[in-house]
C-alpha cells in the first residue's frame, strides 16, 4: 500500500465508524427540519462528473471527481430532506426574505469541465434540480486546459518515470532550495498543489519546463481535462442552469497584482454577459482564495454573491460575497469497503 492509500483507508475507516453512531436518518431529518427556520443554506461544491470513476481517479486529482451515479445518489438523498434552490432563491433565504418548510441546499459546479455537460447536465435535467456553474471564461471553447490539471499530469508522469524535478524547476527560474523542496513532495497531488499555488508568472514557466523535460505536448494530456464550449453553456443556460464567473484564466487572485486580479474579475463578468446576453451576478473565487482587497474588487464589479471553499454552512446575515461551501467528490461518500456508503453520505451531506 502506498502512503496515500493508507491515508484514504484511514479516513474511510473513521467515516464508517462514526456514521452508525449518529442519531440516525430520522433524527438527522428532524434536525434538518428544525434548521428550516434558521435561514441556513447548505452549499455543495462539485467539479467533475464522470462516467468512469476508476479511470478518472487514475488520471485526475481525485478530490475533483465524482461519478454520475454517485452524483445522482447525492441529489436523491438531498431531495428527501432539502429544498434544492436556485442561487437567487438561496440568496433570498440568506437575506431573510424567504422562509421555507424544509432546509435549503444549493448545488454548485466549478471550472466548466466538458463532463459537466456530458454527465451532470443529464442528471440535473432528469431530476429537476437547479444548479450554478462557474466558468473561467478565457478557456471556454478553446483547447486550453486548467493549470492544476496540467501540473497534476506532469507530476504524475515525473513520478512514474522517476524524474528528478529539481533541474527542470531550477530551469524555470526557481531557487535551488525551492526547487528541492517542491520536487520532493511525497505524491503527485501534493506536488501539483505546491506548484499550482503560484502567480501565473511563476507557474507558466514551471509548466513549460516540465513539459520539455518530460517530452509532453498538448495532445498527451487526458482528453477528459477538456472544458465546455459556448454552445454547451448556452444550451444549459436555456435549460435553467445559472452560470457564474470563475475569473478569466482561473488565476489565484490573491497571488496576482491588484490590477491583474481586477481585470480577471471584471473581464470574466463582461464576457459571460456578452455570450449569454443576461446579467451575471455570481462569482466563485479560483481555488477558493480571497482576501479583503479581492472581495472588494468582486463587490465593485457588481456581483451579488461569491463563493469560497471554506467548509461552512451559509447562514442568514452572512456576507454574500464570502459564502462557504461543502466540497464533495467520490471519496467523500465512500465507506470502509471503498464503495458508496449511504450512511457516510448522510454524514457528509449533513455536515
Amino acid at each position: 500500500m502506498t502512503l496515500n492509500q493508507i491515508e484514504l483507508f484511514g479516513k474511510r475507516s473513521i467515516k464508517s465508524l462514526v456514521a452508525p453512531f449518529l442519531r440516525g436518518w430520522t433524527e438527522t431529518r428532524k434536525s434538518w427540519r428544525r434548521g428550516a427556520d434558521t435561514g441556513q443554506v447548505q452549499i455543495l461544491a462539485y467539479h467533475r462528473i464522470v462516467a468512469d470513476i476508476t479511470q478518472a481517479e487514475q488520471n485526475a486529482i481525485y478530490g475533483l471527481v465524482v461519478s454520475a451515479e454517485t452524483f445522482a445518489r447525492h441529489l436523491e438523498l438531498l431531495q428527501k430532506a432539502y429544498e434544492i434552490l436556485t442561487i437567487d432563491d438561496a440568496l433570498a433565504v440568506l437575506r431573510g426574505e424567504h422562509r421555507l418548510r424544509r432546509p435549503a441546499a444549493l448545488i454548485t459546479l466549478d471550472d466548466g469541465y466538458r463532463d459537466v455537460y456530458d454527465h451532470a447536465w443529464p442528471v440535473l435535467q432528469r431530476m429537476g434540480v437547479p444548479a450554478v456553474v462557474y466558468v473561467p471564461t478565457a478557456l471556454v471553447g478553446t483547447t486550453q486546459l486548467l493549470d492544476h490539471d496540467r501540473l497534476y499530469w506532469l507530476a504524475l508522469k515525473a513520478q512514474e518515470r522517476g524524474l528528478d524535478l529539481r533541474g527542470p524547476l531550477e530551469e524555470a527560474g526557481l531557487s535551488p532550495e525551492r526547487a528541492a523542496h517542491w520536487g520532493e513532495a511525497r505524491d503527485a497531488r501534493q506536488m501539483a498543489n505546491h506548484l499550482n499555488y503560484q502567480s501565473v508568472a511563476i507557474r507558466q514557466p514551471i509548466i513549460q519546463s516540465l513539459e520539455t523535460a518530460l517530452g509532453i505536448c498538448h495532445e498527451d494530456y487526458p482528453a477528459d481535462y477538456a472544458l465546455m464550449d459556448w454552445d454547451m453553456i448556452r444550451e444549459m443556460a436555456a435549460g435553467g442552469i445559472t452560470f457564474g464567473a470563475h475569473s478569466d484564466r482561473h488565476l489565484i487572485l490573491t497571488l496576482e497584482s491588484e490590477a491583474a486580479a481586477e481585470r480577471e474579475i471584471r473581464w470574466s463578468k463582461r464576457v459571460l454577459e456578452e455570450q449569454l446576453n443576461c446579467p451575471i451576478r455570481h462569482f466563485a473565487y479560483p481555488n477558493g482564495h480571497y482576501n479583503n482587497a479581492v472581495r472588494q474588487m468582486v463587490e465593485r464589479a457588481g456581483f451579488a454573491s461569491a463563493t469560497t471553499t471554506e467548509r461552512l454552512i451559509a447562514k442568514c446575515g452572512d456576507d454574500p460575497l464570502l459564502l462557504g461551501r461543502i466540497s464533495l467528490c467520490e471519496e467523500s461518500t465512500r465507506g470502509i469497503t471503498g464503495r458508496y456508503s449511504p450512511a457516510v453520505a448522510r454524514l457528509r451531506l449533513a455536515a
